[in-house]
């Protein structure tokens, strides 16, 4: 892999985890949880299930040699770290709470965001494999 494909890989992973870094470290929240349809629990699935389809496509494009569950487990890893750091970061902010339970969707939706990118990752590649073995044979 070359610097530059490794720039694209983990670029949007890395700027999506300084916006999460960046919401939380204000004390007010611009967005009405109570009125978002999942509230607080929801919004974190979300957020990291983001992040987990994000993470994932940059460990499927790092290590392209191990591709499967190692990637997948990789990717969960590294979200829920940073969902941990992010509510002990929140901690310190005022008007703001570390909560277990925010922790525990953030995981899950680290699991299911980085197991959605796989699944897209191994449709893609079967289409993809199905096309070129199907395609006519050029004759020299």
């Amino acid at each position: 892999m070359t610097l530059r494909q490794g720039f694209f890989a983990w670029a949007p992973a890395v700027l999506y985890m300084a916006l999460i870094w960046t919401l939380s470290s204000f004390s007010a929240v611009s967005v009405p949880i109570d009125e978002m349809p999942f509230q607080d629990k929801g919004a974190h699935f979300v957020e990291y299930g983001m992040l987990g389809i994000l993470l994932a496509h940059a460990c499927i494009q790092t290590w392209k040699s191990k591709r499967g569950p190692r990637t997948w487990l990789m990717a969960v890893i590294m979200t829920t770290a940073w969902g941990a750091l992010d509510e002990v970061h929140q901690a310190f902010v005022p008007a703001r709470n570390s909560d277990i339970f925010d922790l525990a969707a953030d995981c899950l939706g680290a699991c299911i965001g980085a197991l959605v990118c796989h699944g897209l990752y191994r449709f893609w590649i079967s289409r993809r494999q199905a096309r070129d073995h199907g395609a006519p044979k050029e004759s020299p």
